[in-house]
């Protein structure tokens, strides 16, 4: 039922006229679209709604009271910072209040410990410049600074800079989370103290309530304020260049540098990674798919696919580039070392440098993500694993072979099987598989496509990442635990048993699949006939 006007009075009460609005051509502001990533699929049509209201609080104890509003009134409510998530961020329900986290903006960076306190609306790009400016530096996604710190370290929060700096869950200290009913609930150090220099607290250790693996995307609370962990680094000042949207920082090449190794086969590569993770040296090591290249050098998306389209399935097998950055640290020294160390690995195992820009487009602090979806218009990551370099590095294999029924309306890559990289110094592998489309075109194959993948690593044993909002909670919960999504909905209904906190997620992709008609042929699993979550 619509937000009513004695509702709307309460919320008003608690930020004034200024920051609430029921304005349909705000609200429209807020609607996922027109591009970028998981724009145009079919989730994204049939999930996305407009808000009926948008709200704006400035700090915990507003975004409590209007917690408790939404109880009272038995409002339904997604929190949001920046949207970056395409349509699992976004409202999915009619009738929705969002709830706009951008005005929790405050930020302090303790130097002498090495940690910053952000709230919800602080983006990367410039809590990474305010920690280069205190000598040290947080962790940026491969796509880009424009994502909220909290939001993205409660989501996903791993990087290519994980080779050295871990898991994001590590990097998470003291919290602050408002839970559904408009309890607050202070983690780590906080939960005894008001120092939020520690992750870890009395008792059960609470971070697995905010992502688990890879997060709920706040269907169980807003996190309003976080301590995050900062690493050191190294003092020479990253010079920008360019102009946008073709920007990218300068590298000071005595202490940061880029190298490109072409390895003669995908075996080389692997061993590579793993022995530079053993000599633990560098910043970050990937495999690059063939086609970021063709990305990289292309000025348009014309000019794409004139380069795109030079290439095929042998190409392709023969690619095999090993990136890696070097950090000096502390001093010119150790770069030197590690890049002594680095090229004696590649000589044993036949890898040549190849010239590379010695700049960075997205890794240490620019907002360009815009470029990873140019060819096509849209994107997204169908998933994503972290295991053991042996298993890391085969996942793409599959479901490159999978896709091949699917293009189009996917882009076709001729087989490449994603990309993977060295975490935590080789002592874990992470892969990640990406699918590009037109929006303008027929999307359906885009969400069979994820769904049939969901089926493939159930029925073939794979590990996967994204259990919870991204895949079917009735396809995936019973194989995998088993039962798990038993579990999953009971937490649910404990922290929130009106639903009014981003519903209807956890089950927003089996409410996905019984709406679109064109997913019912890919349904060969059983369901309650009604999803159990209220209907207002």
């Amino acid at each position: 039922m619509p937000i009513s006007k004695e509702a709307f009075n309460a919320l008003e009460a608690v930020v004034g006229e200024k920051y609430i609005s029921d304005d349909p051509a705000i609200c429209e502001g807020y609607r996922s679209g027109p591009g970028g990533y998981e724009a145009g699929c079919g989730y994204e049509r049939v999930m996305t709604t407009i808000p009926q209201v948008v709200i704006l609080p400035r700090n915990t104890e507003e975004v409590q009271r209007i917690v408790r509003i939404c109880n009272r009134y038995k409002v339904p409510y997604v929190p949001y910072s920046t949207g970056f998530y395409g349509p699992r961020s976004h409202c999915h329900v009619e009738n929705e209040l969002l709830i706009d986290l951008k005005r929790l903006n405050d930020y302090e960076i303790d130097e002498k410990h090495l940690y910053a306190v952000v709230g919800t609306g602080v983006i990367y790009s410039p809590f990474q410049q305010e920690a280069f400016n205190h000598g040290g530096y947080g962790i940026i996604g491969g796509g880009g600074a424009q994502a909220s710190v909290i939001a993205n370290l409660i989501g996903d929060g791993w990087s290519p800079l994980s080779h050295r700096v871990g898991l994001p869950h590590r990097r998470i200290l003291g919290t602050e989370l408002v839970l559904p009913d408009g309890e607050l609930v202070r983690m780590g150090s906080l939960a005894v103290g008001d120092d939020p220099f520690w992750g870890d607290g009395p008792g059960p250790d609470l971070r697995g309530l905010l992502r688990g693996f890879t997060g709920l995307r706040g269907c169980l609370g807003i996190v309003t304020k976080m301590a995050v962990k900062l690493l050191p680094f190294q003092p020479e000042r990253l010079e920008p260049t360019g102009i946008a949207p073709n920007t990218g920082l300068a590298l000071p090449e005595k202490r940061v540098k880029w190298i490109n190794f072409q390895m003669p086969t995908k075996e080389a590569q692997v061993k590579g990674m793993l022995a530079i993770g053993h000599a633990e040296v560098a910043g970050a090591v990937t495999k690059v798919p063939l086609f970021w290249r063709a990305l990289a050098k292309a000025g348009c998306k014309e000019e794409f696919w004139d380069l795109w389209g030079k290439e095929n399935e042998d190409t392709i097998k023969n690619f095999f580039i090993l990136r890696v950055l070097l950090i000096g640290f502390t001093s010119e020294e150790q770069m030197e070392y590690d890049e002594r160390v680095v090229t004696d690995i590649m000589k044993e195992l036949g890898g040549i440098p190849r010239p590379t820009k010695p700049t960075d487009e997205s890794w240490l602090k620019n907002a360009d993500s815009a470029g990873m979806w140019l060819m096509t218009g849209s994107y997204m990551s169908v998933d994503y694993i972290i295991e053991s370099m042996s298993q890391a590095t085969v996942h793409g294999e599959s479901y490159a072979e999978v896709k091949k029924s699917y293009t189009p309306p996917l882009m076709p890559d001729y087989g490449d099987p994603g990309w993977f990289q060295s975490f935590e110094m080789g002592h874990q592998g992470y892969s990640e598989f990406l699918i590009y489309w037109d929006q303008d075109e027929d999307t359906s194959g885009v969400d069979q496509f994820y769904v049939q993948t969901s089926k493939m690593n159930i029925k073939e044993r794979y590990y996967t990442s994204l259990l919870g909002p991204h895949q079917p909670l009735y396809l995936t919960g019973p194989k995998y635990g088993p039962n798990y999504h038993i579990f999953m909905l009971k937490v649910k209904d404990e922290f929130d048993p009106l639903w009014v906190c981003h519903p209807p997620v956890p089950l927003a992709h089996d409410e996905f699949v019984e709406r679109a008609p064109w997913m019912k042929e890919m349904k060969d699993w059983e369901s309650p006939k009604e999803l159990p979550m209220p209907k207002w």
